[in-house]
C-alpha cells in the first residue's frame, strides 16, 4: 500500500515573526508525497521526526513531487511538514488535520526550519484558501476562500535572497498588529502592502517591486522572508520587470489524500 498525499504552496500577507501572527494564501502550486512502508529508511531526517512525532512505527520509503520553488519564501519547507504529518495519519488510518499541523510546526521548530513553526504556512497547505493564525498560541483564528477571479503572479530572481533579520522585523510588532486589523476586515490591499514594506526594510530587500504593483492598485507584496514577490490582479496577469514570472491562482480547496496499490 503506498499514500499520496497533496498540499499547497502559498503566498504571505503577514509575517509571523513581526508580531507572533500569520497569513497566508494557498497558491495552486502542489506538493505531493507518496509514503510506502519499507525495509530500510528512504527518507530524510524531517520525514523521519514527523513519523516519529506522529507515534508511526516501521521504517518507510517518501518520493515527494512539487512545483514549489524551494527557498524562495512559497512555503515549501511548511507544505513538506505539513503532507508528511498527514500521510503518517492516513497510514494509521484516521486524519486529523489539526493535529497534522501541530506535529508540522513543532518538527519544524524543532528542526531549525521555522522560528515560529509557521502555522500560518501550514493551514494554508493543508485547508487552502486564506488562513490567519496565532503563532503563538498555535491556532487558526480565521479562514476565508479567496475569490476565484484574483490571479497571481510571483516574481524570481536567483540570488536574491537575503538573511533573515527577526529583531528588525519584531521591532515594528505593533505595525504587525494593524496589518492584523486590516486582514480580519479582508482589506488585503492594505495588509499586504505594509506587510511587504515592513519586510523590505527589516530586511534589505528592493521596495520598488511592491510600490510600482501597489500604484496600479494591484495587492501585491514579499511572501514569507523573501525574495519572491507576488502580485494580484484581475482580467490579466502582472508582470514583474526583470524577474522570472509565474501565473498562478487562489488554492481554496483542502489537501488530498489516495490510497494505491504500490504498483501505481
Amino acid at each position: 500500500m503506498k499514500i499520496r498525499v497533496r498540499v499547497w504552496g502559498g503566498v504571505s500577507f503577514l509575517n509571523a515573526l513581526i508580531s507572533g501572527f500569520g497569513s497566508a494564501m494557498a497558491v495552486k502550486l502542489p506538493l505531493e508525497v507518496e509514503i510506502k512502508k519499507s525495509m530500510e529508511w528512504d527518507c530524510d531526517d524531517i520525514a523521519r521526526e514527523i513519523f516519529k512525532a506522529s507515534g508511526l512505527e516501521g521504517r518507510y520509503s517518501v518520493s515527494t513531487f512539487s512545483k514549489i520553488p524551494v527557498g524562495m519564501g512559497l512555503k515549501s519547507s511548511s507544505a513538506y511538514t505539513a503532507a508528511i504529518a498527514i500521510g503518517a495519519q492516513a497510514i494509521k488510518g484516521h486524519v486529523e488535520p489539526e493535529i497534522a499541523v501541530s506535529v508540522s510546526a513543532k518538527v519544524s521548530k524543532k528542526m531549525g526550519i521555522s522560528y515560529t513553526g509557521a502555522y500560518d504556512d501550514a493551514y494554508a497547505a493543508v485547508y487552502g484558501g486564506i488562513v490567519i493564525s496565532d503563532n503563538i498560541k498555535g491556532s487558526l483564528l480565521k479562514r476565508n476562500e479567496a475569490p476565484q477571479n484574483w490571479l497571481i503572479t510571483i516574481g524570481l530572481k536567483e540570488g536574491a535572497k537575503k538573511a533573515v533579520n527577526w529583531k528588525a522585523l519584531s521591532s515594528f510588532s505593533e505595525l504587525g498588529k494593524v496589518v492584523l486589523k486590516h486582514l480580519e476586515k479582508g482589506d488585503y490591499y492594505f495588509a499586504s502592502t505594509l506587510n511587504s514594506l515592513i519586510v523590505a526594510s527589516a530586511s534589505g530587500y528592493p521596495a520598488d517591486p511592491i510600490v510600482n504593483a501597489a500604484k496600479a492598485g494591484l495587492i501585491a507584496g514579499i511572501s514569507g522572508n523573501g525574495p519572491a514577490y507576488f502580485a494580484i490582479s484581475e482580467g490579466s496577469n502582472y508582470r514583474f520587470n526583470g524577474m522570472k514570472n509565474i501565473f498562478t491562482e487562489p488554492a481554496n480547496e483542502k489537501y488530498s489524500v489516495e490510497v494505491l496499490s504500490d504498483g501505481s
